[in-house]
């Protein structure tokens, strides 16, 4: 009820909802809606065009209950055309060609159907299949699949907790599933958060302040929003207004659809996420506030003005400093009503306002910091730290617009990780700065030592841990280690001397198990460097086996030899390796597996109907009969009748 009121207060904002051909790729026309992708669950749990570290996320996430082996359905008719298995992002994943023309991908998958493992198995990477170890299969036959048919099971593999995450994309544009019918028809309420108004200029003030104001929002009656503040701000200068924001999902926080500044009828900038180019997957930054904004939605950032380099599809304008409130164009006296409005799933509907006033306070006696920059986008820039230890090269767009760097050595931070040899200064990369496009490459020299071979970069975590740098090399005739970077904080070259640890899973707490469903686990973690993925030592009843190693928390799943299936009693042994080169103790696990019950065989039931002889009949029995010990007897037996299977109920999930 309450949303339909406001359909009839707010009746401009119909026209806001209806889906234009603009959402759709060129000629594409939607025949039906697609179906729901998860079965049994109606939750959404991630939007598209959100917020996630380092990029825009270009599907949207369905919530599997928090299970593994939930049935992923196909949303539409095609054909599975590919396969991946990409640890460190999407896990196992299958691309859908749909015959309508448009692609989707479902990744954090568990296991595919069937008949689409068979094809794998046919494939030339079938065997990094088996191995589980990362791949990217075109299926040598395309799997028709029926719309709603079983595809793939809900997991966890790669970045995440079980969730599905779900892609659609045509020549290289990722669309929102939400205008393809996978969005919700009734939805929670979207909330404004908090306002972030920030100063363009050295010399700006806002209510007299020469810094970035936060202030939070109040619902003051349905669906509209005010500042618990003063509802007015006064500027003196050109101000970037940012607005936090979320629409409700369950416990989740969604992303919103569309968000407008207008002063008056005026719009003076906004957005619609209907489409991301694939190009423009790392330009998130230029739509979110990176130094605030985080994945969980708490909060999601919005600038509400175009920052330099905006070419994102969906925005109201690209032209430069779009959204910027200049006082120099208002008059002094006449307060000016700033509106925010704000859709999202659902035909949900929220506004926001306040009021902005040309201040006209004398504020040269306020000294104020002159902003520097030694980075652009369009240049490419070198600089080393005073020791000449550390040297930093930004290349050609480094960064989406400019930026200032420094490099300061922390020699009153020492790393005391047991087994960590600390082999260079730490070092501060700062300040704090997210906006990376390409990112930056960092060189750190170190002397000569015997610790080289299982040294590397690390990353000073803001609890005093160290976390290994992935993607680094060291160059033994410059005696320096060198990574591409796309984040800024304290770095250091470390030795790792600490071997990692191997242990039983707390899963496996008997030593007897039933054959069905088995699966061995054994944990690793290590303090240092990380384990290697593929760094294991197995052998099962002596026979050399393989693991799949899961990061995010330390488990280790083995899988071959087949004889580790077989009833009968199992000898492992495991140890593993840390990317220093560092081996574990071996750990030992006796188990056995249980031989499946004996099924006796069961006589097959005689069924006779009532039996009419012929004469004829009656002649060929009396011949084929031997010796008679009563009397001829004409049996009447009531014929068995089977129940017909019970049909499958129909499926209520969208």
């Amino acid at each position: 009820m309450l949303r339909f009121i406001v359909f009839v207060l707010i009746p401009s904002f119909v026209s806001l909802f209806a889906i234009s051909s603009s959402d759709f790729p060129p000629g594409f026309v939607l025949k039906n809606p697609y179906l729901w992708p998860v079965k049994g669950y109606d939750s959404i749990t991630g939007a598209f065009g959100e917020f996630r570290t380092g990029h825009f996320h270009m599907g949207q996430d369905f919530s599997t209950g928090g299970r593994i082996g939930v049935p992923i359905l196909a949303v539409t008719k095609g054909k599975v055309t590919r396969v991946q298995r990409r640890w460190t992002s999407i896990g196992y994943a299958l691309f859908l060609q749909h015959d309508d023309g448009m692609t989707s991908r479902y990744g954090h998958l568990h296991k595919f159907a069937p008949k689409i493992v068979k094809q794998i198995l046919k494939s030339k990477q079938a065997r990094r299949f088996k191995d589980r170890t990362d791949f990217d299969i075109a299926l040598p036959e395309p799997v028709e699949v029926e719309a709603g048919e079983t595809i793939a099971f809900s997991g966890d593999t790669g970045v995440g907790p079980p969730h599905l995450h779900f892609e659609l994309f045509k020549d290289n544009v990722y669309y929102n599933p939400m205008h393809f019918g996978l969005g919700y028809n009734s939805a929670e309420p979207i909330v404004f958060n908090t306002l972030r108004i920030t100063p363009q200029t050295p010399r700006t003030f806002i209510n007299g302040r020469n810094e970035t104001i936060e202030i939070p929002f109040y619902e003051s009656s349905g669906n509209r929003f005010e500042l618990s503040e003063s509802p007015t701000l006064f500027i003196q200068g050109k101000v970037g207004i940012q607005i936090a924001i979320h629409q409700k999902s369950n416990n989740n926080r969604l992303g919103i659809f569309t968000l407008d500044m207008l002063i008056g009828d005026n719009v003076l900038q906004g957005f619609q996420l209907s489409k991301i180019l694939k190009e423009h997957t790392r330009k998130n930054v230029l739509l979110y506030d990176s130094s605030v904004s985080k994945p969980n939605g708490n909060p999601f950032s919005y600038y509400l003005h175009t920052r330099d380099g905006n070419d994102l599809l969906g925005m109201r304008s690209n032209g430069r400093e779009q959204g910027v409130l200049d006082s120099e164009q208002m008059k002094m006296g006449e307060p000016k009503e700033v509106t925010i409005r704000a859709t999202g799933m659902g035909g949900q509907m929220s506004l926001a306002s306040f009021y902005v006033l040309k201040d006209q306070g004398d504020y040269s006696h306020i000294v104020t910091k002159e902003w520097k920059y030694n980075v652009y986008y369009d240049r490419y820039t070198t600089f080393k730290s005073k020791d000449t230890k550390v040297e930093l090269f930004f290349p050609v767009n480094a960064v989406y617009s400019k930026a200032f760097f420094e490099i300061e050595a922390q020699e009153q931070i020492k790393i005391n990780t047991q087994g960590l040899n600390q082999l260079s200064s730490v070092y501060k990369i700062g300040p704090d700065f997210k906006d990376f496009n390409l990112g930056y490459d960092l060189y750190v020299k170190v002397p000569k030592t015997k610790d080289i071979n299982s040294a590397d970069l690390y990353e000073v975590l803001p609890d005093g841990n160290v976390k290994k740098i992935n993607g680094s090399s060291f160059s033994s005739w410059g005696q320096f280690f060198k990574v591409r970077l796309r984040k800024t904080g304290l770095f250091v070259v470390l030795s790792d001397q600490t071997p990692p640890n191997i242990y039983l899973h707390e899963l496996m707490n008997k030593s007897i198990y039933p054959r069905e469903d088995f699966a061995l686990y054994l944990k690793a973690v290590d303090v240092g460097s990380g384990i290697m993925p593929d760094g294991f030592d197995i052998t099962v009843d002596g026979i050399p086996g393989k693991a799949e190693f899961f990061p995010k928390d330390g488990r280790l799943e083995i899988f071959e030899p087949e004889i580790l299936y077989e009833p009968g009693k199992h000898t492992v042994l495991a140890s593993v390796r840390d990317y220093a080169g560092n081996w574990s103790s071996t750990v030992r696990y006796d188990y056995e597996i249980q031989a499946p019950p004996v099924v006796e065989e069961k006589k097959k039931p005689v069924t006779e109907s009532t039996v009419i002889e012929t004469s004829k009949e009656k002649k060929s029995t009396k011949e084929n009969k031997t010796k008679q010990s009563s009397p001829k007897v004409q049996k009447v037996v009531k014929p068995i009748t089977i129940a017909p299977k019970a049909k499958d109920k129909k499926s209520t999930s969208r």
